[in-house]
């Protein structure tokens, strides 16, 4: 965001990574749908508000100042920005992976998407799920230690559905599995990597056990541990 912001001209052409990433925070932070919708656009609308651009850039050294993370890439998404265990909006991690773009902007409400094309289904996760979702949404989620995470599916999936059978057939059907945790609705999720399966059981929701392939860090262990009412 620093780079970009501080930018005061258009961009030299930049790798699909670089790209990405400045799309996202386009996106993120205008991301009104009758704006201009590019990171060039967005870069375009900075400049004729020198005052918002320099805000910009005072923020985004504050929160640099205030990061512990390090910056290591998402496994299995190492063409992304995305960091490991780094915090985004949906948007932001929609963009990242190329299904949001700056022509496309539509809504995405469900809490899984299969990106065919890749292979890899991102699961989005909300733990507290007390306010802002019908009352029959009654998933248990959780983190059982830093290294398996409790999982039930849509009350759609099942053993004998595609979306059953690809958890369950994995990984040697060659699906891979993105997992994105928030503690509620309204804060921003946490890239945990990818997961594989460890057990199922159940049908329609069915009841999965991820194993993390980077186990979490203790503070989002505990963050994500609690089971949260329902």
């Amino acid at each position: 965001m620093h780079a970009l912001a501080a930018n005061t001209g258009l961009p030299e052409p930049l790798d699909q990574k670089v790209a990405l990433g400045r799309q996202m925070i386009a996106y993120q932070v205008d991301g009104r749908h009758e704006q201009a919708a590019s990171h060039e656009a967005f870069l375009g609308r900075l400049n004729l508000n020198p005052a918002i651009r320099s805000e910009l850039v005072e923020l985004s050294e504050l929160l640099q100042a205030r990061s512990s993370l390090l910056d290591v890439a998402v496994p299995g998404l190492e063409d992304t920005p995305l960091c490991l265990h780094a915090a985004y909006g949906a948007r932001e991690i929609l963009t990242a992976l190329g299904w949001l773009t700056a022509k496309r902007r539509a809504p995405f409400q469900a809490g899984v998407l299969p990106l065919a094309d890749r292979k890899v289904e991102l699961l989005f996760v909300t733990l507290d799920k007390s306010e802002g979702y019908h009352d029959r949404i009654s998933y248990q989620d959780y983190a059982i230690n830093a290294e398996r995470f409790h999982w039930q599916t849509q009350n759609s999936a099942g053993p004998d559905t595609q979306s059953g059978r690809r958890y369950l057939e994995s990984p040697g059907n060659g699906w891979q599995f993105q997992l994105f945790v928030r503690p509620r609705r309204g804060s921003e999720y946490r890239a945990c990597g990818p997961v594989t399966i460890e057990s199922a059981e159940g049908d329609r929701p069915m009841s999965i056990v991820w194993r993390l392939t980077t186990p979490l860090p203790a503070r989002l262990f505990r963050e994500f541990s609690v089971l949260r009412a329902v």
